[in-house]
């Protein structure tokens, strides 16, 4: 199984062809400075430089790649937020020099690896080719992916060290969110039914119709249903107490449809009849049918909660390297 660390490796790559994409100049450009971070500084042709790239990508894809995850962002915005990408970036390298983060050439080639594996390149020489049509040099891109490996690893570090998600955190969530487990609307039936035979007189079928009624007289004196059904049912799931099985909406001949999704749990339902005879339905509803069981969900919740945490911690660890260097923007 692939770790985390390299199942990322994809995306990073992608990232480092647009932020790696070399600008033509026209003429001789004078360099300035236009921040400062600790003692690296960022210049104006690396901010154009990424600038460039990105408005390329957002050209070839709107949706892609915009700074805040949204398409359509103000190009006025384009540069301030790219810089201030490109400044943590600066604080992640500097991070991991100082905390002795590297990557090694195995794990370098087990990343290469696996971006030509998710892209389906045959051979290493067909990923170089798509490199270069990016008009990106390999060796930059090596470097680039090196240094977001890097990054990964540092983030790994600092912050998936530090997850943790209990049984309880999951459990409280399942237990305070029920509308996000919540299954369609189901209902199960046990059924009494007073079979009409095939070309009964009137005479019969009004019989039947009054056996069916003093049952569920019976059942509304409070006399248990499972009993009512050894004595009055003439159908199959007899033997089964009457148990029907569970039914959503929609299951069921509209005429019993209507009237049983009307009910509540533990109702006996009037008499309904139909081409078999004459029915009464007993309806439960039991919370198994109600929302989706604990352990079917439970990886989906930690999950969820994994990656709302993470996020909290990035975030706060960002802020704090952020507190403790220097940045300055020109």
């Amino acid at each position: 199984m692939k770790s985390s660390f390299t199942k990322r490796c994809n995306w990073v790559a992608a990232a480092i062809v647009l932020a790696s994409a070399n600008l033509a100049w026209g003429g001789v450009i004078i360099d300035r400075i236009v921040a400062v971070v600790n003692r690296e500084v960022i210049t104006q042709s690396e901010l154009d430089e990424a600038a460039q790239a990105l408005k390329k990508a957002r050209l070839a894809d709107p949706a892609a790649l915009s700074p805040t995850g949204e398409p359509g962002d103000p190009n006025s915005n384009l540069q301030r937020d790219l810089l201030n990408q490109m400044i943590e970036q600066k604080l992640f390298q500097q991070e991991a020099k100082k905390s002795g983060i590297r990557v090694s050439d195995a794990e370098l080639e087990l990343a290469l690896k696996d971006i030509e594996e998710r892209n389906r390149f045959p051979s290493r020489e067909a990923l170089k080719q798509a490199v270069t049509q990016e008009n990106v040099p390999w060796e930059k891109y090596v470097e680039d992916l090196r240094n977001q490996l890097t990054v990964l690893k540092l983030m790994n570090r600092a912050i998936d060290s530090n997850l943790l998600i209990t049984d309880t955190e999951v459990r409280a969530y399942y237990d305070a969110h029920p509308e996000a487990f919540r299954l369609p609307e189901q209902i199960r039936l046990k059924q009494i039914l007073i079979r009409i035979p095939e070309g009964a007189s009137t005479e019969v079928i009004e019989q039947k119709q009054q056996r069916a009624e003093q049952a569920l007289a019976e059942a509304r004196k409070g006399e248990e249903f499972i009993q009512l059904v050894e004595k009055y049912s003439d159908g199959s799931e007899r033997r089964a107490g009457g148990d029907l099985g569970a039914f959503k909406k929609g299951d069921l001949t509209p005429e019993i449809d209507r009237v049983i999704f009307s009910l509540k749990d533990g109702d006996v339902s009037p008499v309904i009849q139909t081409g078999l005879g004459f029915h009464l339905f007993k309806v439960q509803v039991p919370s198994d049918l109600q929302k989706q069981p604990f352990e079917k969900v439970k990886k989906e919740i930690e999950e969820k909660l994994l990656n709302e945490k993470r996020t909290a911690l990035r975030q706060k660890w960002i802020d704090e390297l952020w507190g403790r260097s220097f940045v300055e923007v020109k």
